[in-house]
């Protein structure tokens, strides 16, 4: 479980850096580091992992969708600046948005499990 861990504080750097097309890497890897150790997650945990994953990956590449939208308006060179400008503050600021809800998410999964661990060591 500390593999699926890692790999989503990784992504959560990725993403602050805006790296996007490295952060979309991670979460296929991830995906499948998942999906290749079944053994080691809880099938709710492991659900989990892939479904924050996945909602990393949906973003990041709705930030590059909207990169492609964005380049077919572009009339001329006079677009360009505006064009540049635009698409880093966008992208910025859907990277950011990414890594905080990965960062709620994983932590709210870290503290559901070491609820539940406790729980079932009391009882």
């Amino acid at each position: 479980m500390i593999i699926a861990y890692v790999l989503a504080a990784i992504l959560i750097k990725t993403s602050i850096l805006g790296l996007g097309a490295v952060s979309i890497l991670i979460c296929l890897f991830s995906i499948l580091v998942i999906n290749l150790n079944k053994q080691r997650l809880a099938s709710t945990i492991q659900l989990k992992f892939k479904r924050i994953f996945k909602l990393a990956l949906l973003g990041h590449t709705s930030a590059y969708l909207g990169l492609f939208i964005k380049a077919l308006f572009i009339d001329g060179a006079e677009d360009l600046p505006a064009f540049i400008v635009s698409h880093l503050l966008l992208h910025h600021v859907l990277c950011a948005l990414v890594a905080g809800t990965v960062t709620f998410l994983t932590l709210r999964l870290y503290a559901q499990t070491k609820q539940l661990a406790s729980q079932q060591s009391t009882s």
